[in-house]
């Protein structure tokens, strides 16, 4: 159930050269269980507020920039704001125990100063949870949560007690209702939101003042946004250098122990420290002989010419292997023969070792052996 709240609390203020009244510490509520008395039934009701919802994060900052009226007189807006706004909270609210202050500057001091009214109670609409319960021996009929600060009124007695501006004297009246003032010189006061009211002109600059505060916050943390972005694009882009220096890695030493490989099979010497230009010119001279000449040979010339000798050389032993297999094929002594066909050359030795072994076996066996 969503129903509007209206708590008191006094004030100790200064009052400033110019006749205002200045409060860097008002207690504006506090935590604790409130009674409230239904006007149409007479019933009154012990409604606990938690200190986990005074003090939430987003509840007190909603206090910052709230208008300051003579009284209650429902909620505040564009429409009934002219003649009671009489000052502005400062800043946000902040837990001090259990009490929840900020500061607060009242411009429209009559009400203080003839009327006798130094109370405060802030006005805000709340969700009412009807769970009854107990918190230190204390019985309470309901929880009230999810605060909504609208206004701070000045008023003669306040609800939560220790609500007050800090004044000499204690005033015991009750609480009445105030008409608003007609005041000739009110401002019009636009806030972000598009909403704009009537308000004094003193509260005109100290909430012209909280609004360039807040953009000026907001632009700080724009501009230290924007360095964090900026930063961690830098970090990215490091990243992403770090991972292609990897590869560029991985490939140059992959094309360097090729290289070595084809060296080594054509016998080229070289040391671990010599350059890879070096080692391809020598390539080079042991596929095409000592005549290239390097010297005033771009690297790309260089490398062009190794690509081709490279190829050349390929080209040369595949063909000297076609070359042995066609002559193996034409061999008749590994010459395969159809099933039942004759083959005298059939236990001809193969190949060079086997005309040696052949050879031997003559030299061994007796010459009466061989006629036979």
């Amino acid at each position: 159930m969503k129903v509007q709240r209206n708590d008191r609390i006094p004030v100790k203020a200064l009052r400033t050269d110019e006749g205002f009244l200045y409060d860097p510490n008002a207690v504006l509520t506090r935590s604790g269980i409130f009674e409230y008395r239904d006007p149409k039934t007479g019933k009154t009701t012990r409604e606990y507020r938690p200190d986990s919802e005074v003090f939430k994060p987003d509840h007190l900052a909603a206090i910052a920039g709230l208008p300051i009226t003579e009284g209650h007189k429902g909620k505040v807006n564009s429409a009934n704001a002219r003649g009671s706004v009489v000052g502005a909270v400062l800043g946000a609210g902040r837990q001090d125990g259990n009490d929840m202050v900020a500061p607060v500057k009242i411009f429209v001091t009559d009400s203080v100063d003839k009327d006798g009214f130094k109370d405060l109670s802030l006005g805000y609409d709340i969700e009412l949870d009807e769970t009854p319960g107990e918190i230190n021996g204390e019985r309470y009929d309901a929880i009230q949560r999810n605060l909504v600060p609208n206004h701070l009124a000045i008023v003669k007695r306040g609800r939560a007690g220790t609500a007050r501006l800090n004044l000499d004297a204690a005033d015991d009246a009750d609480e009445i209702e105030v008409k608003p003032k007609e005041l000739s010189n009110m401002k019009k006061v636009r806030l972000d939101n598009g909403l704009e009211y009537d308000a004094a002109p003193e509260v005109e600059v100290y909430i012209g003042k909280l609004i360039a505060d807040v953009k000026d916050a907001n632009a700080k943390k724009d501009a230290e946004q924007a360095r964090a972005d900026a930063a961690e694009a830098k970090v990215t882009g490091l990243t992403a250098e770090v991972a292609k220096a990897r590869v560029d890695g991985v490939e140059t030493a992959r094309a360097r122990l090729e290289l070595e490989a084809i060296a080594t099979s054509h016998k080229v010497t070289f040391k671990a420290d010599t350059a890879d230009k070096e080692i391809k010119v020598g390539v080079i001279k042991a596929i095409r002989g000592d005549a290239f000449d390097p010297e005033g040979r771009t690297d790309a010339y260089i490398d062009a010419s190794y690509d081709l000798a490279i190829g050349e050389s390929k080209e040369r032993n595949d063909a000297a292997a076609n070359q042995r297999r066609e002559s193996v094929k034409g061999n008749p002594a590994v010459t395969q023969k159809k099933e039942g066909e004759r083959n005298d050359n059939a236990n001809a030795p193969v190949g060079a070792a086997g005309y040696r072994n052949k050879y031997r076996e003559q030299l061994v066996t007796p010459a009466s052996a061989a006629k036979k």
